[in-house]
C-alpha cells in the first residue's frame, strides 16, 4: 500500500475506528473512506475524524484524530443486523435526538422506527457539532451525553458484558438523573426500555466504575467533567458533579 491508496472501512464502530487509526498512523497518514454497516456507525462513529482503540485502563486510550475522505451509508445494510445490535444503536440516536432538540427529538420520540431521515438527521446534527470543535475542546464534548458514565461501565466491565450503545442507554439515564430532569428521564427509560436496552448495570462495582471515571480522557483539574441536559436541544457540558450525587446515580443504576 502507498500513500496514494485509501483504506476501506466496511463494518460497525469497531471496524470504522480501528481502520481510521490504522490509515492515520501508517507511513504518517493515508486517505480512508468509512462505509458504516451498523445503526450506531451509521448515525455517530463513522464521522468527526476520530480513531483509537481501547485499552484495559480507558475506553479509546490510543488514538489520533483522522477525518474520512468520505463517508459511504446505504441503510440497506441494516437489514443484516440482529435485533440486539439494532438495539444498540438506538441509544446513539436518542442521545443525538436529545441533543438536537426540535424536529429530531419530536420524531424519535413518538417511538417510531429509525428511518432514512432519523439517520440523516442524525448525522447532519453530528456533522454540524463537529464543523464547530474538530478538536474536541469545547462545544464537541456534548456529544458524550451518556458516555462517561458509559465508557467507565464499559471498561469496569473488560468490554465484554455490554455492547457500546448498552452502555452509553445506562449512562444516559445517569446524566438525566445527575442532570435533575426526572420527567424526562422517565420518557427516555421507557424509549430504551421498549428497545430492549437496559437502563442499569446490577452487580457492577460502583468503586470500579469512578476509578475508571478518574482515567477519563476528558478529566481536567476540577475533575471529570459531565455533559448534562436541561431539555432537549439544550445540554450543555464540562458540569462537575458532587461524589454523593454520582455514587446516588451509580447506585440507581444498580452498580454498587
Amino acid at each position: 500500500m502507498t500513500r496514494d491508496d485509501v483504506v476501506a472501512a466496511v463494518g460497525g464502530g469497531v471496524v470504522g475506528d480501528l481502520a481510521g487509526f490504522c490509515a492515520a498512523t501508517y507511513q504518517r497518514g493515508v486517505g480512508h473512506v468509512q462505509v458504516p454497516t451498523t445503526l450506531v456507525a451509521q448515525v455517530d462513529s463513522a464521522y468527526g475524524g476520530k480513531t483509537g482503540v481501547d485499552l484495559p485502563e480507558g475506553k479509546n486510550y490510543v488514538g489520533a484524530f483522522h477525518q474520512p475522505t468520505a463517508v459511504i451509508v446505504d441503510p440497506a445494510t441494516l437489514a443484516t443486523l440482529p435485533p440486539e445490535e439494532h438495539a444498540a444503536g438506538y441509544a446513539e440516536v436518542l442521545k443525538t435526538a436529545l441533543i438536537a432538540g426540535g424536529p429530531l427529538w419530536e420524531r424519535v420520540r413518538s417511538g417510531g422506527d429509525v428511518d432514512d431521515a432519523v439517520i440523516h438527521g442524525c448525522l447532519r446534527t453530528k456533522l454540524a457539532i463537529v464543523a464547530s470543535d474538530e478538536r474536541d475542546r469545547g462545544g464537541r464534548q456534548v456529544l458524550n451525553l451518556g458516555h462517561t458514565v458509559g465508557h467507565a461501565i464499559e471498561a469496569a466491565t473488560g468490554y465484554r458484558r455490554f455492547r457500546h450503545g448498552e452502555a452509553v442507554a445506562i449512562g444516559l439515564a445517569c446524566a438525566l438523573r445527575l442532570s435533575g430532569r426526572e420527567a424526562l428521564r422517565a420518557e427516555v427509560v421507557a424509549l430504551l426500555e421498549a428497545r430492549g436496552l437496559p437502563v442499569s448495570a446490577p452487580g457492577v462495582d460502583s468503586a470500579l466504575v469512578i476509578d475508571h471515571l478518574g482515567r477519563d480522557k476528558k478529566r481536567a483539574g476540577g475533575g471529570v467533567p459531565f455533559v448534562l441536559v436541561e431539555a432537549p436541544g439544550a445540554v450543555t457540558h464540562g458540569h462537575h458533579v458532587r461524589d454523593a450525587d454520582l455514587r446516588a446515580a451509580l447506585a440507581e443504576a444498580g452498580a454498587g
